[in-house]
């Protein structure tokens, strides 16, 4: 390797060691990941207002005035499960969180869904839809 080629791979790396970690954190901060807990003391305060209730094989939902507890039931194979909210069309919404593995999630909503919809964003395949008709 000539010095010109040795001057030239050294500042590669240096511009790859710093461009890599910025486009990697360009790339998450959109990501809405953050806004699903496991269940937290502030949650378990509110287990007496549930207003309605509705379950299938795979997860119960459980619907508070500001919130909406989902438990799943059983671990999922598809790693990047996106839980939306369906509109009266049946269609999805909006985005409610990200389920991972078999627990209790907890998502803060603004307006009460009609049902909601377990989905696989990388194979883009319904996994569970469920339904709900809140009083």
């Amino acid at each position: 390797m000539t010095s010109g080629l040795r001057k030239a791979h050294k500042y590669i790396w240096l511009l790859m060691a710093i461009a890599i970690p910025v486009l990697i954190l360009f790339s998450i901060k959109d990501l809405d990941v953050s806004s699903s807990e496991i269940v937290s003391n502030r949650f378990e305060a509110s287990k007496n207002n549930v207003l309605k209730v509705a379950e299938n094989e795979l997860i119960k939902a459980s619907l508070r005035s500001k919130s909406i507890e989902v438990i799943l039931k059983s671990t999922l194979k598809n790693p990047s499960s996106i839980l939306y909210a369906l509109d009266s069309n049946g269609n999805k919404d909006a985005v409610i969180g990200h389920i991972t593995s078999s627990g209790i999630y907890n998502f803060e909503i603004e307006d009460q869904p009609k049902g909601i919809l377990l989905y696989d964003g990388l194979k883009e395949e319904i996994i569970t839809k469920l339904i709900l008709k809140w009083d």
